[in-house]
Formats: C-alpha cells, structure tokens, sequence
C-alpha cells in the first residue's frame, strides 16, 4: 500500500497528471425491427480503371461473423476518433512588407482563410479517411473499394463543414450494416 501512496505522491509533486481509463460505453441493442428499417446500400458494381484509381478515398468495410451491434460501435467509435482529429492549415510567420499592420493583418487572414479552404478542406477528408481506415483495420475490418456515386449513398466527406445528427447516425448506420451484412464477392483492398 506505502508503494502506491509513494507512487501518488510522486506525480503529484512531479506535476504529472493522471487520467482515469474510462471503460467503453456499451454496447447498444438494436431489435430485429430497428435493423429490418435500414436500407442495404446496392454494392454491386463494374470496377472501371476510374475507381480503381479511387479506392483510397471510395471504400466501404465488412468483418466476418459480426453482428450488427457490434459494427455499429465500432464504426461510430471509428467515426468519432476520425471526426475528432482536425487539420486546419494557415498562420506561418512568413516576413512580408506589411507584416504588423492593419492591413497586413487582415490580408493575412483572408489569405490563410483561403489557403485553408482550397488545401486544408482535401487534407482534412485525406486525414479522416486515413484514421478511419488505421481504426477499422485494427478492429480487424477488411476494406472494399467502391465507387463514387453508390458510395455517397451511405458515407459522408467532411472537409470544410460537418454532417451531425440524425443525418450523420443514418449514414453510420448503413456502414454497420454493410459491416456486418454479407461478405462481399470483391478483391480485400490493404488496409
């Protein structure tokens, strides 16, 4: 017991700060009747060279005997840790000659707004779907291509603006059931 009084006193003292490991929220059960509700999003297609070539950005995921309960807490945690880490581009400190002056300033501001529009818009939905594939993967999720028009149908961009609310929790809850549903016929992209 002294051990871990010693050990308390010691990051106290050290100004360390300690965060408790909370326990994952639970698991929500849907009932037969909440899941017959959701539309199976249509993921036959004819891959063309064109999607190919997009499948970094155009992919869906499915695991194997996992239920849809399951899935849906793994892809809204996905989600949640994807949506939660932002990039936004913008403010170096780059001398130019009215650097410190009114105008300088606001010009500044309208430049970084517009750099950020124009990059940091692509970088964040680049960065999303990055974290959101590293997440699945770990979770054990095989990743599948698709393309764009079908998977607009149950996935989401967000760049410069955010989709919340029920919108965002239907859009999750087709990606859970395609994670869950079927196995696709379709080749296993890498993570």
């Amino acid at each position: 017991m002294r051990y871990w009084v010693a050990c308390a006193a010691l990051f106290a003292s050290s100004g360390v700060l300690a965060q408790a490991i909370k326990p994952e929220p639970p698991i929500r059960n849907f009932s037969t009747e909440e899941i017959g509700k959701i539309e199976m999003p249509d993921l036959a297609f004819t891959a063309t060279p064109a999607d190919v070539d997009t499948y970094d950005k155009y992919f869906y995921f499915h695991r194997e005997d996992t239920g849809f309960d399951e899935a849906f807490a793994d892809v809204k945690e996905c989600d949640a840790l994807a949506a939660g880490i932002r990039f936004h581009a913008g403010g170096g400190d780059v001398p130019y000659p009215y650097a410190g002056t009114l105008g300088g300033a606001i010009g500044g501001a309208i430049g970084n707004a517009i750099a950020d529009a124009i990059f940091g818009s692509a970088e964040r939905r680049r960065i999303r779907r990055l974290n959101l594939r590293n997440c699945m993967a770990f979770k054990g999720y095989s990743r599948y291509g698709m393309e764009k028009e079908r998977w607009q149908t149950f996935n989401f961009e967000e760049g410069n603006g955010t989709v919340q609310g029920e919108k965002r929790e239907g859009y999750l809850l087709k990606q859970a059931l395609v994670a869950s549903g079927p196995k696709p016929k379709q080749e296993v992209l890498e993570p």
